[in-house]
Parts: C-alpha cells; structure tokens; sequence
C-alpha cells in the first residue's frame, strides 16, 4: 500500500512468488516474481490488479535487474 515501508534483504536471486524489489532501466518498483523455465520468460506482478503484469523474454530481461528480496512490511494503523 503507499506509504507502507518494506524491508529489503540484498540478493541477486529470490524464487517464485517471492516479492523482489527489481530495478527496471532507472527505476526500481516490488513486483510478484516468477521465472518460466520452460519459456524462459521473467512475469512481474503487483498486488495492485489495477497494474497489468510485466512480461519479460531472455532478450528485454538485460532491462532488468534484482535488488533484493522483500522480508517485511510495515504499515501505519489506519
């Protein structure tokens, strides 16, 4: 949610499902993460519905980098 703060573990890999903090050009977002083996694609999904996911093919993946893996939230009560 805006204004939430989440926590960061630094690494390169985080395994599907997993929620990763992923630099994209210049921008970094957290996303839902899932590799395809079979495909060789990367899907980016938010938690948001509203936002489509991100598809990305072996050749778009240089585009995109892992930051991190996400290990907690922290909300304000509201």
């Amino acid at each position: 949610m805006d204004g939430d703060i989440v926590f960061i573990r630094k690494q390169p890999e985080v395994e599907n499902g997993e929620i990763a903090a992923v630099a994209i050009d210049d921008e970094a977002t957290l996303k839902r993460f899932y590799r395809d083996e079979e495909s060789g694609t990367i899907t980016l999904v938010a938690e948001n519905p509203v936002y489509a996911p991100m598809v990305f093919t072996k050749e778009s993946q240089k585009r995109i980098y892992i930051l991190g893996k996400a290990i907690a939230f922290q909300s304000d009560v509201r």
